[in-house]
Formats: C-alpha cells, sequence, structure tokens
C-alpha cells in the first residue's frame, strides 16, 4: 500500500483525514474509531473512501469527557 504524503506547506490546519490517520491522532484502534466517528456524525463517504472529520469529533470527545 503507498503512503500518502500531505504537504502543509501553509500550516493550515488538517480537517479530516482517513481512519488510520485518525486513529493515529486519537489512539484508539479502528474499530473503536469507526464507532466514535459514527456517533460523532463525522464519518464521510466518498466512493470507497472513508473519511473523518476531525473537527466533529473533537467536540464530541470533549462532550464525553466532561
Amino acid at each position: 500500500m503507498q503512503t500518502r504524503i500531505r504537504h502543509n506547506l501553509e500550516k493550515q490546519e488538517v480537517k479530516t483525514g482517513g481512519i488510520d490517520e485518525a486513529c493515529a491522532r486519537y489512539g484508539l484502534g479502528k474499530a473503536s474509531m469507526r464507532k466514535v466517528a459514527e456517533d460523532a456524525g463525522a464519518v464521510i463517504r466518498i466512493g470507497k473512501r472513508y473519511l473523518v472529520n476531525y473537527s466533529k469529533v473533537d467536540v464530541y470527545m470533549n462532550s464525553i469527557s466532561q
């Protein structure tokens, strides 16, 4: 599998990512990350691509941690 390289030249915050990137960002396994993303309403499907909206997951994680 090829690794995608993201160039963030303008230092903009990355708002979405694949399941593997989301797992690394939040320290969860794939099954747990999919469950959290679905509960947060943060799943974006484009064709076969499964993306996670980090902004929505951040809000959801903050709401369940308080």
